[in-house]
């Protein structure tokens, strides 16, 4: 009976620390692509993604690596969500990009077609109704 109850209180432990590590985790912010396309995601608090910024496509294509996500395949943002919730920002703006745009067009070519593929306006009500994920599919 002794053995019974260092074996349960054992198991209880490890559930209760298997959520207490869940939440250090941090919190999941997931966008999916669904498309045959490399894209790049952009975001902005309260302000929708800039169309006049210089050359836009040197900022984005310098985040390639952080905001990227292969076809058929879905990216947690977690530090997204935490900054969205952190900053009590009402909105926050995303955009998605082909890497093929950022790779080919130059500057110019870039401001003046500004091949944003798609533009979410969410707010924290959105995000909490779609289970904090965001599906991106080509028109």
């Amino acid at each position: 009976m002794k053995n019974f109850n260092i074996i349960l209180a054992l198991v209880v432990f490890m559930l209760y620390c298997s959520g207490c590590c869940k939440y250090r985790e941090g919190l999941p912010f997931y966008i999916q692509n669904d498309s045959d396309q490399e894209i790049i995601v952009t975001k902005n608090l309260n302000q929708p993604i800039p169309r006049e910024d210089g050359c836009l496509k040197h900022s984005i294509k310098f985040l390639t690596y952080y905001s990227m996500i292969r076809p058929y395949s879905k990216r947690n943002f977690e530090g997204l969500r935490e900054s969205f919730l952190e900053k009590s920002a009402d909105t926050l703006h995303i955009g998605v990009f082909y890497l093929v745009d950022i790779d080919t067009m130059s500057c110019e070519e870039f401001e003046q077609l500004f091949p944003i593929k798609k533009e979410w306006k969410v707010t924290l009500e959105d995000m909490e109704a779609c289970d904090w994920t965001l599906v991106y599919t080509p028109d």
